[in-house]
């Protein structure tokens, strides 16, 4: 006879897979985890806000290869409804945002201590990437190797 498989519970009994993203966060540390700046996150609130969207969104941060350097930063809202978070996935809360990192981006990106800033300058405005594990980035920023 098997055994069921063994369900992961909280401490308050409750599925592992019940529990949002929200409440798994930790708290982002400056200079140790994936860390928003004031406003990047505003900015982010800002687009949250404007496109009346559910407070189940996150923001997905991951990379993937490519780009001039090797390694390519993605960034994306997501609904947790939708693309739910795994339990294997990072889960930060920075400046009121939900920040999260498959273990793989951010173990083979080396995305700890990585801050996300938004710019806005006439040469146009984005999201920048501060990754002081980045041995070199490409001249647009979006690129790097770990």
């Amino acid at each position: 006879m098997s055994a069921a498989p063994e369900t992961k519970t909280t401490p308050i009994g409750e599925p592992a897979s019940a529990v949002s993203a929200r409440q798994r966060a930790k708290t982002a540390r400056e200079g140790r985890d994936i860390h928003l700046t004031e406003t990047a996150a505003g900015k982010i609130k800002e687009i949250i806000a404007k496109d009346n969207y559910p407070d189940t969104m996150y923001l997905y941060v991951g990379v993937k290869g490519g780009g001039c350097s090797g390694l390519q930063y993605q960034l994306d809202l997501r609904d947790e409804a939708h693309a739910a978070v795994a339990d294997t996935d990072e889960v930060f809360e920075s400046q009121g945002i939900v920040v999260v990192s498959d273990l793989k981006s951010y173990v083979v990106g080396n995305l700890s201590g990585t801050t996300i800033d938004y710019q806005e300058s006439m040469m146009g405005a984005g999201f920048t990437f501060h990754n002081p594990n980045a041995k070199h980035t490409c001249g647009c920023g979006s690129s790097y190797t770990a």
